[in-house]
């Protein structure tokens, strides 16, 4: 397997971080957007935290990231569902990180303190997306505009980061269950193996390629003269799932190839 990951970009560490306070309504929306992700299932470079009940932890869950994304609610006076993106050049004109009380912290309190304790393991790129709230009151439920723009930002953070990092290569899903590997992503990524081991995570999976047989997995069958692969995943999808083209990509850290079903 070393001699398969050698020669592979290694995909981006990305740490998604949601801020409120879970018992206040839509002060609440940055923890339930974790929790979202979290069902939906996301690969491993993809690091979830929930910063509503973390203070400063939220610090070094940052450290040696490639990108942090900060999701929070805000109170500006715009229509409730609204979703700003803070520019980076404004993310970088934080308060001093004094302001910030160790036991709850905001997103920029975070970023300020990251700046002066991380050095040369500080974040490459800072995102922050506000979610305009509606009502903030204590024992208050998402208000339903500020639910719904919360869904619709998690799904594009999906697919924005899902694959994110090496070379994406197109895989296909068929109706049947098999999944087909063309012959050069086969050759690339899983050399000669005869099988491969399948780890679901949710809306994803990986695929680790074992040297021989006799370790078990699911047979990776040859199954034309070009070299094409296929394995069957049927007994292991999510319900629903769609068949088609799916994109995939190598992870180093996991040692396989991650494939999106969405």
């Amino acid at each position: 397997v070393s001699q398969i990951q050698a020669g592979n970009l290694q995909m981006r560490k990305v740490v998604i971080v949601g801020c409120g306070n879970p018992l206040r309504g839509d002060d609440g929306v940055g923890p339930r957007l974790i929790r979202y992700l979290w069902e939906r299932g996301l690969p491993p470079h993809i690091k979830l935290v929930d910063g509503g009940t973390s203070g400063v932890d939220v610090v070094f869950h940052m450290e040696g990231a490639d990108e942090v994304v900060f999701v929070d609610a805000c109170c500006t006076g715009e229509e409730p569902g609204t979703v700003f993106c803070v520019p980076h050049e404004e993310v970088e004109e934080l308060p001093s990180s004094e302001e910030a009380n160790l036991h709850s912290i905001k997103w920029y309190h975070a970023v300020a303190i990251a700046r002066h304790l991380l050095n040369g393991n500080y974040p490459k790129s800072i995102k922050v997306y506000l979610i305009e709230g509606k009502s903030f009151g204590i024992g208050e439920v998402l208000s339903e505009e500020v639910e719904s723009a919360m869904k619709k930002l998690a799904e594009r953070i999906i697919k924005e980061y899902s694959i994110e990092g090496g070379k994406v290569v197109e895989l296909e899903l068929k109706e049947d269950g098999y999944l087909i590997i063309p012959a050069d992503v086969a050759e690339r990524y899983l050399g000669g193996c005869m099988s491969v081991l399948v780890i679901p995570r949710g809306m994803h999976f990986t695929l680790l390629p074992l040297p021989t047989s006799a370790q078990g997995g699911l047979l990776l069958k040859r199954i034309n003269k070009e070299g094409d692969r296929a394995v069957l995943l049927w007994e292991l999808l999510p319900p629903g799932t769609p068949s088609g083209k799916k994109k995939a990509v190598w992870s180093d850290e996991e040692g396989g190839l991650v494939v999106s079903l969405i």
